[in-house]
């Protein structure tokens, strides 16, 4: 009886986890996404990757997961650019992107990177 409430519960929190992870992914898509469309530069692959997974602890005190995303975009159809985004738990941290050379709006621009941050979005809705 003991080691069947012990399997469910790591069960249980295995499974929390994956969708956790999946809930922070599908938000980094969501970002990138925006980000590229904002740019005027298509997404391709339409996915993110999970780069590096640290903890890190939030203003409020709590200690979160802060993931860090990587995408692909192109200016033109024949390039590939690489573009980087963090979260700190659902909460998007920084995004940068390579400037586009013709079609990007234009966003400030330091060196050869261009640091957008958004404001807390809701996550999209299915």
């Amino acid at each position: 009886m003991l080691s069947a409430i012990v399997a469910l519960a790591v069960f249980g929190a295995i499974a929390l986890g994956w969708m956790n992870a999946r809930a922070a992914a599908e938000m980094a898509a969501h970002y990138g996404r925006r980000a590229c469309e904002e740019s005027r530069v298509q997404w391709l692959d339409h996915t993110v990757m999970l780069e590096r997974l640290n903890f890190r602890r939030s203003p409020d005190g709590w200690i979160r997961p802060l993931r860090r995303y990587r995408f692909d975009f192109s200016t033109d159809g024949l390039d590939r650019h690489r573009g980087h985004l963090e979260l700190l738990g659902s909460e998007l941290q920084w995004l940068h992107m390579p400037p586009a050379p013709s079609k990007a709006l234009p966003i400030e621009q330091e060196g050869w990177e261009v640091s957008v941050k958004y404001p807390r979005v809701p996550p999209p809705k299915p």
